[in-house]
């Protein structure tokens, strides 16, 4: 039994009444149409179910159609979400998606890098370190993590920093004065910039103790051991998952949130509205960063030059109730 080919371009010319030349220069974007005839076209394209397969478009006009988006890791909930935002900005502009992760490892992450030069026109890249082992050769804007070492890059991302020194700001107004500071890795450029904003802004306060930890729930013996101190009236935290596996450690030790401790996040992911109590965070413009990032790479693939563009997004505390005003606790 012979297998039925599907319609060919010829098909789609003579039903649409025109030239294999005008279907292609439709299909590929490449010279401008009529658009009486483009609509022809595309209904002609439509009815026989016509699809262009993506190498023999990237063949016929060394174009992917189709966005490279590297993350660090999955396992962060936040990168998910901003996938999500970056996908449906780019569906929206007529491109695909191809995802890679490095999960943080500089070897992998180069790997990721070549690998998604060969399928996609351009990359929207969140490093997994400052200190990148492997620069991109195709358009490239670095989301969420800018850094001294990718200045060459656009770049789009919250205001990291603003957003820790927010955090100072609520923690003051609510009358907190001993801190247990859960900072991120220093491998993370968001992680330390929010820090940064923390600390510079921290007058009156006292930083009791301070823990590095990883962007994880599960929380290393070292930090639940800190958690424990009875000297601290708040514990901030480098993001929300950070937050919740230390919202886990204080249940465990009997320790009441916000009664005897007030706990807040960064991110604002859909897990930290859930959680009880509902956790106070800084809220990232998940849905405009992703747009913002697509919109910028895609203006680098069609050729704007020009010095590299640095956009920092305003952030916003979200207050619940894992934090209350301080009062003080008997001895």
């Amino acid at each position: 039994m012979t297998k039925s080919r599907g319609p060919t371009l010829r098909d789609v010319a003579e039903r649409a009444g025109v030239s294999t030349a005008t279907v292609s220069f439709v299909l590929n974007d490449t010279k401008p149409v009529a658009a009486a005839t483009r609509a022809k076209v595309e209904r002609a394209l439509a009815a026989l179910d016509y699809r262009m397969s993506p190498s023999a478009r990237a063949l016929r006009t060394g174009r992917h159609h189709a966005i490279g988006l590297l993350l660090p890791d999955l396992a962060n909930p936040f990168f998910p979400l901003l996938a999500q935002a970056v996908t449906e900005s780019a569906w929206a502009r007529g491109h695909a998606i191809v995802f890679a992760s490095s999960r943080a490892d500089p070897a992998e992450e180069a790997e990721a890098l070549a690998a998604l030069e060969e399928r996609a026109d351009g990359i929207i890249w969140i490093p997994g370190g400052i200190a990148p082992t492997r620069l991109p050769t195709r358009p490239a804007v670095v989301l969420d993590r800018p850094s001294p070492a990718l200045i060459a890059y656009d770049s789009i991302s919250a205001d990291h920093y603003a957003g820790g020194a927010a955090v100072a700001a609520l923690v003051q107004r609510l009358g907190h004065r001993r801190i247990g500071l859960l900072a991120g890795p220093a491998t993370s450029p968001s992680a330390q910039s929010r820090c940064a904003g923390f600390l510079d802004h921290a007058e009156g306060l006292e930083i009791v103790w301070r823990q590095e930890v990883m962007f994880t729930l599960d929380l290393p013996e070292s930090a639940a051991a800190v958690l424990a101190d009875p000297r601290i009236d708040v514990v901030v935290a480098a993001n929300d998952v950070v937050a919740i596996g230390a919202l886990r450690v204080l249940r465990g030790l009997g320790c009441a949130v916000p009664g005897a401790v007030s706990l807040i996040g960064f991110d604002d992911i859909p897990w930290a509205a859930l959680t009880e109590p509902p956790l106070t965070t800084i809220r990232q413009p998940v849905a405009e960063l992703g747009d913002r990032a697509v919109a910028a790479l895609l203006d680098r693939i069609a050729g704007r030059d020009g010095p590299a563009q640095h956009h920092l997004l305003p952030v916003e505390v979200v207050e619940r109730g894992t934090t209350r005003q301080h009062t003080a606790r008997a001895a």
